[in-house]
């Protein structure tokens, strides 16, 4: 990426917020233009500078993350939540939080996510303008100036990130302006399968089960708690057979 990608951090917890100001300074893809320990000030510094990328805690005083998103989130950033507490997870994702972060923070997963961050910008700024169409298992979407058309039989994941959804081939990949709740119900019934709140698989894809996760080839997926019985009992059934 030529240009990096703004970036805040809103964390009362000053360790925390050094923690996370300390990732940053190993990745070049993002710069970090402003630091704060409570959203009041963070709010006037986003909306005059606009940044690319929000880091916020959710537990702060008069103002916590939530409420920051929702104060936010018209202007196009892309949201991480960084918390202690996992109950916040599904309203992060009602509010389309880009990622959530469970503290403590680990190098491994800030990684993770900047990865995820850089992606979803390099693929989006090819999505912008399009529409998509399902037909006979076709799948139609338009990509800068051309009409791409693809089997949903050569589709290996699908991705959510938030409004868009990153469609994974063998050959390359995609990103659509469709939620992949939406995607989910336009592909051929029986063929894929949700496995937690930001992936859904093709099931004739899946080379392997694991306790935790799907390894589809390249790439190991997790399974989401609320998920794990029924992709366990539809996977272990179609390896059976």
């Amino acid at each position: 990426m030529s240009v990096p990608l703004t970036c805040i951090i809103i964390d009362d917890d000053d360790l925390d917020r050094l923690a996370v100001e300390a990732e940053l300074a190993n990745h070049g893809d993002l710069r970090l233009i402003g630091s704060f320990s409570n959203c009041l000030e963070a709010i006037c510094f986003f909306k005059q500078h606009q940044p690319d990328v929000l880091f916020t805690d959710v537990d702060m005083p008069e103002i916590n993350g939530m409420e920051m998103i929702k104060t936010i989130n018209h202007l196009g950033s892309i949201n991480v939540i960084i918390s202690s507490h996992p109950e916040y997870a599904l309203q992060g994702f009602q509010l389309k939080a880009f990622d959530f972060i469970l503290k403590p923070l680990t190098s491994d997963r800030f990684e993770e996510s900047i990865k995820r961050i850089v992606d979803f910008t390099q693929l989006k700024s090819k999505a912008d303008a399009y529409d998509i169409l399902f037909e006979n298992e076709k799948i139609i979407f338009k990509e800068g100036h051309k009409i791409v058309n693809i089997s949903a039989k050569e589709v290996i994941y699908l991705e959510a990130y938030g409004d868009y959804t990153k469609i994974v081939t063998g050959n390359k990949v995609y990103l659509t302006l469709i939620t992949l709740s939406s995607f989910l119900e336009s592909l051929p019934a029986g063929k894929f399968i949700r496995i937690h709140r930001s992936y859904v698989i093709a099931i004739g894809k899946v080379k392997c089960l694991n306790a935790k996760q799907v390894d589809m080839g390249n790439s190991r997926l997790p399974i989401g708690k609320t998920y794990l019985r029924e992709t366990r009992e539809v996977l272990s059934n179609y390896m059976a057979n």
